[in-house]
């Protein structure tokens, strides 16, 4: 198969690579991982967690049809502030159907703020240099 013949390991391909949840932000507590088969035969999944207590995944298990993608949802049930800051993993592993072997994997990062922020600080220093007005008494002669 084309598995076996790619030297038995095969990209796997899930977006996003990293999940973000916001502890003030309830919409984000649930997220959605897509997994994508570009390939043409049936692959299994199954997705792991270092921190399985924490979340909540629906149809961890499951069969990504040839050249289809599914999408598999994330929740995060442990919403405290011990946790803030706190990096999890999951790894999405894949098989052939028919074989138990892993044929690729792939680990997405998850962490846990506090709040969400409204703008990025990239866009923050653009907003306030474009709301700076220069007064004369900021301008300093050359000695």
């Amino acid at each position: 198969t084309l598995f076996r013949s790619s030297g038995g390991t095969i990209p796997v391909f899930v977006f996003p690579a990293e999940l973000v949840f916001y502890a003030d932000d309830q919409s984000s507590h649930k997220q959605v991982l897509t997994l994508y088969n570009p390939f043409l035969s049936v692959l299994k999944f199954k997705v792991l967690s270092t921190a399985p207590s924490r979340y909540t995944v629906v149809d961890a298990e499951g069969r990504v049809k040839p050249q289809s993608c599914i999408d598999i949802v994330v929740r995060h049930k442990d919403i405290r502030a011990t946790y803030y800051g706190t990096t999890d993993k999951f790894r999405i592993e894949v098989s052939e159907e028919g074989s138990r072997k892993n044929v690729g994997h792939k680990e997405i990062t998850s962490v846990l703020h506090p709040m969400k922020r409204e703008q990025s600080s990239t866009s923050q220093r653009r907003q306030l240099r474009d709301t700076v007005t220069w007064q004369s008494q900021h301008i300093l002669p050359v000695q």
